[in-house]
């Protein structure tokens, strides 16, 4: 005997918040705009506030909108913490290690640059070069800030992403820059120039595969920079996404081959 699936029956709260969620996605209410008070809203649905109150912790898992208080609700940007939070907390808990990321960049970024290559118009490629030397004048000031290293070489990524023209990588990368952890290298007493002046390479590199207007040269000379050796693997393996990666100076000099 077969049994059909019982409808389910939306709550008033789930009700009012798919309404609200399709006002803003109409662009209706738009990004940093309030919403009426909860006693407004409660008149215009003719329900009570606490029914309001629900509907708003609703939309605020979505992401769609952050509760001030004594201020009132607000629409969220279209990339927020909540949305890249809720991300990195499913990954996390699903055991995601940091070797997984490091397969999804070897396969998702040669295709990106290739993109960005072919699609950016020349005021783009010069952003990209722009924000790139940014990211290669700080790290040779020998500061030990690994926030603001970070914040700059995600705002270089994202201007690469931004310039394959594609709304859709241009989220992936958002959310790629939120869960990445940056690699440390330990052990590199006395090598500290080299190492930097390895992270200037590879950064180059990259510019000059986006200037290129090369499609496949771009893929190539990306496909090089994000490419491991079996010890930096294996490395990787073992650590959780969210927590850093450390990599011996010895094993990384010998696997890195561009």
């Amino acid at each position: 005997m077969k049994f059909n699936a019982i409808e389910k029956k939306e709550t008033q709260p789930e009700r009012i918040a798919h309404i609200v969620k399709e006002a803003i996605i109409k662009g209706e209410i738009k990004a940093g705009e309030s919403l009426p008070t909860e006693p407004e809203l409660a008149s215009q649905f003719y329900v009570s506030r606490s029914v309001i109150r629900d509907a708003a912790r609703i939309l605020m898992a979505w992401g769609l909108i952050d509760i001030r208080h004594g201020k009132g609700m607000y629409v969220t940007e279209e990339m927020n913490s909540y949305f890249m939070e809720a991300i990195s907390t499913i990954l996390r808990r699903g055991k995601t290690s940091s070797w997984e990321m490091q397969e999804y960049e070897q396969f998702l970024l040669p295709e990106v640059f290739a993109k960005a290559a072919g699609n950016c118009s020349e005021k783009e490629r010069t952003e990209i070069e722009n924000r790139g030397k940014a990211y290669i004048d700080f790290i040779w000031t020998l500061k030990d800030d690994a926030s603001l290293q970070k914040e700059l070489f995600l705002d270089f990524m994202e201007g690469i992403f931004q310039a394959s023209n594609n709304r859709v990588l241009g989220l992936m990368g958002r959310i790629q820059g939120f869960v990445r952890e940056m690699r440390t290298i330990t052990d590199d007493e006395g090598r500290e120039e080299e190492l930097i002046t390895l992270e200037e390479k590879s950064v180059r590199m990259m510019i000059e595969a986006v200037k290129s207007g090369d499609s496949e040269r771009a893929r190539e000379i990306v496909s090089k920079i994000f490419k491991v050796g079996p010890k930096i693997e294996n490395i990787m393996r073992s650590v959780p996404l969210g927590q850093m990666i450390k990599i011996p100076a010895d094993i990384f000099f010998e696997e890195i081959e561009f």
